[in-house]
């Protein structure tokens, strides 16, 4: 290689540096609403119908994803929400598409946010999915005893309420 060449490494090297950076500014922006702020631990319990310990951000989740706050619901079960910023082209039927793919239950939602979307990963778990504007907020739930339609609705009056707190 000649010296010459260098300076396109340069650019070259800048360019992946700021694109890669790029996911980062979006997960930083995201983070400006703190995912616990979002609801209350009375709240949550009022809603379920079972004990709920307090909620504690997810220190092992991948921070350009989201940092979900997650409470512990009875003896096994689990609460969690996650707000972020949706990433340029990610939209609810997208996001259906690919959980389709990867053969997991998708079904419409309530009229919650912009669109709304029910996705059962399994396991008697359910998460409804919501697109607000730019945002994209994932309750995910699984509380020990109660029917899917019972946990439906209690995701959905937590949405609802979580939503009155996001601009």
């Amino acid at each position: 290689m000649n010296r010459w060449m260098f300076p396109q490494y340069s650019l070259l090297i800048a360019i992946i540096v700021v694109t890669g950076l790029s996911g980062v500014v979006g997960a930083e922006e995201s983070s400006k609403i703190d995912p616990c702020s979002l609801l209350t631990k009375a709240e949550i319990q009022a809603a379920v119908g079972q004990s709920v310990d307090d909620g504690k951000p997810n220190a092992n989740a991948n921070p350009a994803g989201g940092v979900p706050c997650e409470y512990k619901v009875g003896s096994y079960g689990v609460f969690s929400i996650l707000i972020k910023t949706a990433g340029a082209g990610e939209t609810a039927d997208k996001v259906m598409a690919e959980l389709k793919k990867r053969k997991i239950a998708v079904s419409d939602g309530p009229s919650v946010g912009d669109r709304s979307f029910y996705s059962s990963p399994g396991y008697g778990m359910i998460q409804l999915n919501t697109f607000k504007g730019a945002r994209y907020l994932i309750i995910t739930m699984l509380v020990p005893g109660a029917a899917e339609p019972v946990q439906k609705e209690a995701a959905e009056k937590l949405m609802r309420k979580a939503l009155t707190k996001i601009s």
